[in-house]
């Protein structure tokens, strides 16, 4: 028990714990206490004692709930972050008015009349400790939570606008291979009439390489990772990359805002990293694979130096560094972990997300 109530990081909370405890149990003590020299003396006091202890029992059993709720909502429901700087602080508050309270405690008698006034602000203070405690962490998680929607709110935002943008691109794409089809048509048929059939075929290939330039592939059946990943796989692709990308990923996930965002930013560093590669060797890889109780997203990239290979702590330059933040908020926000090396000239990223349907 001892352990356990020094034990770090929690050393604090359970400070705290004890503190409010024994305020609670001041408190019932003073109450039952009250209630039951209403109808005895002070000297009769030995005599009653059997009823005093069954009185103070029974309102502790019935009110122990209550505790354990107020515990539990202030440790788990309303916990968002880290407030270690707070409990020093205030964890010495409660525990130290307890110990008021045990000093009142060894005057004689069983309730000394000159006290009770000392200890109805005791208790006061307690409960007024405990509202103030409840209120407080609970304000600060629904800020915390607004702050979290708002961020989700401008990651989807700023998706949107990237898509919005990529598609406005393909209608000026399409525009120009209407306004010019018609010429090509034409060029087409006169190469057709004159039986150069090699030359029609080699220039049916190209109209048939400015209309997929004109159309936007669908990388995955998720509608939002879809969106936050097509801006930057279409500039790949049309720079000239080895794009390739498999994500069986479901229609649906409670992470992908965040997941999407996190995507979008990995292939905006390999992109980076592969425009310093010669062209012959900018392949980039995107995939994603389910297990029982986890999804895997799995990004990599070739490094043609040699120099890069022998170094395995790569994540301190750029542009890899950039990434390592969000990839730690992510992993703390949905109990994620993530892995970076570097192995036989490919960069790789192992995201793995506990997910199960």
């Amino acid at each position: 028990m001892a352990t356990f109530i020094i034990s770090q990081p929690y050393f604090y909370q359970n400070l705290f714990v004890a503190g409010m405890e024994g305020l609670y149990i001041s408190f019932l003590h003073t109450t039952c206490m009250s209630v039951t020299m209403v109808f005895i003396t002070k000297g009769e006091f030995l005599d009653y004692c059997v009823l005093y202890l069954f009185a103070y029992s029974l309102v502790y059993v019935i009110s122990a709930p209550l505790l354990l709720k107020f515990f539990r909502d202030l440790f788990f429901k309303y916990r968002t972050f880290s407030m270690l700087a707070f409990w020093k602080y205030a964890a010495w508050i409660p525990i130290l008015i307890s110990t008021y309270s045990a000093v009142l405690a060894l005057r004689p008698g069983p309730l000394p009349e000159d006290n009770m006034i000392s200890r109805v602000f005791q208790a006061l203070s307690g409960i007024f400790m405990a509202v103030i405690m409840y209120t407080g962490t609970r304000q600060m998680s629904h800020q915390v939570h607004t702050q979290q929607k708002s961020h989700l709110l401008g990651a989807q935002m700023e998706a949107l606008s990237d898509y919005t943008g990529l598609l406005q691109e393909m209608q000026k794409r399409m525009s120009i291979f209407r306004h010019d089809s018609r010429h090509q048509l034409r060029l087409l048929s006169e190469l057709i009439q004159q039986g150069d059939d090699e030359a029609a075929l080699t220039f049916l290939d190209t109209l048939h390489t400015e209309l997929q330039e004109t159309q936007l592939q669908k990388w995955t059946k998720n509608k939002f990772i879809n969106t936050a990943v097509s801006p930057g796989l279409e500039r790949m692709r049309r720079a000239g990359f080895d794009v390739t990308v498999s994500l069986p990923l479901p229609q649906s996930l409670p992470f992908e805002i965040d997941l999407g965002s996190l995507m979008a930013k990995a292939i905006q560093i390999s992109e980076q990293a592969l425009e310093k590669q010669p062209e012959d060797y900018r392949i980039f890889f995107m995939g994603s694979h389910r297990t029982h109780d986890s999804l895997i997203i799995i990004v990599k990239h070739w490094i043609a130096e040699d120099d890069a290979a022998e170094d395995t702590d790569f994540l301190r330059y750029e542009p890899y560094g950039q990434i390592v933040p969000a990839l730690n908020a992510f992993s703390t926000a949905y109990d994620a972990s993530f892995r970076y090396d570097l192995k036989e000239h490919m960069v790789s990223l192992y995201l793995t997300i506990p997910y199960s349907d």
